[in-house]
């Protein structure tokens, strides 16, 4: 568990520069998608805010111009596994965390 006085910022997981550079996504929407941010320690999103995928799985993990610290987001560590963060990526998170938050409110019976 992270400390109380831990402070966490907004992680887009596929950079804003990254688009810009290469326009990879095919819908621009997707960098504001639910499914493109995390929450990250605002120590890492200092050095991770506009690197390219392959330089912040490095950073999430710990190296590469980290201090040593990697995340304690599990999600990200898992990410800083695969080969690439793509939009096909963020669209099937997006739709796994709104599932995820739908069954959330049906097993707490907090809908009609």
């Amino acid at each position: 568990m992270p400390s109380l006085d831990e402070k966490f910022e907004i992680e887009h997981i596929f950079a804003k520069k990254r688009q810009e550079n290469d326009g990879a996504l095919l819908d621009e929407r997707n960098l504001e998608s639910l499914g493109n941010k995390s929450l990250l320690e605002k120590t890492i999103n200092i050095r991770a805010a506009e690197y390219r995928f392959e330089d912040k799985k490095e950073l999430y993990k710990g190296g590469k111009g980290s201090k040593g610290q990697s995340t304690m987001i599990q999600e990200l560590l898992d990410f800083a596994d695969k080969d690439d963060f793509t939009e096909a990526d963020i669209t099937a998170r997006k739709e796994k965390m709104i599932a995820a938050f739908v069954g959330f409110l049906k097993e707490n019976d907090l809908t009609k």
